[in-house]
């Protein structure tokens, strides 16, 4: 035999120890046939992998608006659930609708969504701490994808952004000293949150703002197999609001859509979820609202769109819809409800098997109506309970404060009566008028909607009423511009509460008028004989001076006729003016229900 060198050597020896590996790894009888490797055997893997089918749920939360302990009712179409709600509660449901899901999926993934909203208009417990507290249950109820709502606008978008990354906000423009401390004090948490918003630019630099993306795509894995398929989710934001969003562009929803759905199905990913924060509500089975004329002109705009489900907020109603077998859905408001959708993710299209998807939208009952739902082990009902009780904690100091009294002590609610007038909102509006016109303002009328009045005016065991429940009625800190405008455009302001599209009533001070059926057109009900309190007519070509939030009077929830005024002047903020009132003027009366009267 020849000698060889040690270079020849060493190579031998390395390719024997590469044999040795190969040999290891292949059945004793193989020869290097590539059908018996390691490595065929994986890709077969894979093949059989491409017929998988993953089950799949999301559970969907919408308008939270801080309401970490608030109860309601929950209109679900035919039926009313009373005392729904809690965020606590909330978070049980979740998690024992995840745990159902399990047991019938073993396999099962879920991910837990949420459409707009999820701050401002809240309650003192969360308002005084800058929503801090509403961001750690949203961290404890491991909400992965959102998208922001007109309230996310309310103290900046980027300050919106630096919260759910856990970063403490800006006290700047806080006046009272003690929650700026508490504020500072507070323990922000990162949230885990990924927000997605594709159709808000800012005006200045043509981006989104606060370095959000458009879209954001998520594999769904399976457990067992650990066969994949991606999931994109699109945010999108109602483009009618005026004022809100002054310093942003809002482009067309269904367009924003269409364009990254397109840009989606071309990175291969073919199953899409849309978080849009546009209303939606389904009365007498039919579902119509903007997030159904949404999906109608993407569908018109691109027939071969790929969007599968559609979780709809901003109008605070129930909605379980179908728009061309795409699910549309919304659970009310302030943790009311949440929206529970299932469906299996096919390995072999990359795209939800369209039979499967199933959709409904479940109520947080109270433990009276659901007293086997006690959640007594449910660990992220307890992280939440230990969330609230802090926050609590840290806020008594203000909310405890006492401002006032109600003569007789007794709750003034905030219910709608059958004509659309609320004792708690008539107060407000008539502390408004007659504070502003106390501190040399020029007031006429007061007025705003039931939508800005978020809570009955509640009384202590003394009868008296704390700085924490005006907080609960008007949490939004709106300014008060006062707008001129003639008799005319006043009268049109009230015929536009009754048109077919309009969801929010007004709430009117310094005013009285006499309502009857329409006959044509949009319009539900007409006006007529209306009054000023001392009971002059309106003159059409009068002008006069309504005192309004900054939110209407640019036009929001479709009262444009405010639009057709002019700002003069600015009383302030709401809640200033509510607790003046109250240390000025209490005991306060509660109001009779007199000032909207319907004709036969």
């Amino acid at each position: 035999m020849a000698s060889l060198s040690g270079k020849t050597l060493y190579i031998l020896g390395a390719l024997g120890c590469l044999g040795a590996v190969a040999g290891g790894l292949m059945s004793p009888s193989s020869s290097l046939s590539p059908q018996t490797t390691a490595y065929a055997k994986k890709a077969k893997t894979v093949k059989q992998a491409k017929n998988v089918q993953i089950p799949v749920q999301f559970l969907g939360i919408n308008d939270l608006h801080g309401g970490l302990q608030a109860t309601g009712k929950l209109f679900m179409d035919s039926k009313t659930i009373e005392g729904a709600g809690t965020v606590a509660r909330l978070g049980g449901y979740l998690d024992q609708a995840q745990t159902s899901f399990k047991k019938s999926h073993a396999n099962g993934v879920t991910v837990r969504v949420q459409s707009g909203d999820m701050v401002g208009a809240s309650p003192a417990n969360s308002a005084l701490l800058d929503d801090g507290p509403t961001l750690s249950t949203l961290k404890a109820m491991k909400v992965k994808v959102g998208v922001i709502g007109n309230h996310e606008f309310d103290h900046g978008l980027n300050q919106y952004g630096n919260l759910v990354n856990g970063k403490k906000p800006s006290t700047t423009g806080i006046k009272n000293p003690q929650q700026v401390q508490a504020i500072k004090k507070y323990p922000f948490v990162k949230t885990g949150m990924q927000i997605v918003i594709a159709n808000v630019r800012d005006k200045k630099t043509n981006k989104i703002p606060a370095n959000w993306k458009p879209y954001t795509i998520k594999k769904i894995t399976d457990p067992k197999t650990k066969a994949t398929v991606k999931v994109g989710y699109i945010g999108i934001l109602n483009t009618n609001l005026p004022g809100i969003a002054k310093n942003y562009k809002l482009l067309n929803e269904a367009k924003t859509i269409a364009k990254y759905d397109k840009q989606l199905r071309a990175k291969g990913v073919k199953a899409i979820v849309v978080l849009g924060h546009t209303g939606a509500v389904t009365q007498n089975g039919k579902t119509t609202g903007d997030a159904v004329n949404d999906l109608k002109q993407l569908n018109k705009i691109d027939p071969k769109n790929s969007v599968d489900i559609f979780f709809a907020g901003h109008s605070h109603q129930y909605a379980n819809g179908r728009v061309k077998g795409v699910p549309v859905v919304q659970a009310g408001m302030q943790g009311r409800g949440y929206a529970n959708i299932t469906a299996k993710l096919s390995t072999k299209t990359h795209d939800f098997v369209k039979s499967s998807v199933k959709a409904k939208v479940s109520p947080v009952f109270s433990l009276k109506d659901d007293p086997t739902a006690t959640f007594a082990k449910d660990k992220t009902v307890k992280k939440i309970n230990s969330i609230i009780a802090d926050a609590n904690h840290r806020v008594a100091p203000i909310i405890n404060t006492e401002v006032g009294s109600v003569a007789g002590g007794k709750t003034i609610s905030n219910e709608l009566s059958a004509n659309k007038e609320s004792a708690a909102a008539y107060v407000v509006v008539d502390a408004q008028r007659t504070t502003a016109n106390e501190q040399n303002h020029s007031v006429d009328f007061a007025v705003t909607s039931n939508d800005s009045i978020r809570s009955d005016m509640n009384v202590n065991p003394a009868g008296k009423v704390t700085l924490g429940t005006l907080y609960d009625m008007q949490p939004y800190g709106n300014s008060q511009p006062i707008v001129e405008m003639t008799g005319k455009d006043l009268i049109d302001l009230l015929n536009e509460q009754y048109t077919k599209s309009q969801l929010y009533f007004l709430q009117i001070s310094g005013l009285t008028y006499k309502y009857s059926p329409a006959t044509t057109g949009d319009q539900l009900f007409t006006v007529s004989d209306v009054k000023t309190a001392k009971g002059d007519a309106i003159n059409p070509t009068q002008k006069y001076h309504v005192l309004t939030n900054d939110y209407l009077s640019t036009g929001g929830d479709g009262y444009a006729a405010f639009t057709h005024g002019t700002i003069v002047d600015n009383a302030g903020q709401d809640i200033d003016l509510l607790t003046t009132y109250l240390q000025t003027h209490s005991p306060i009366t509660t109001p009779k229900l007199d000032r909207k009267v319907p004709l036969a």
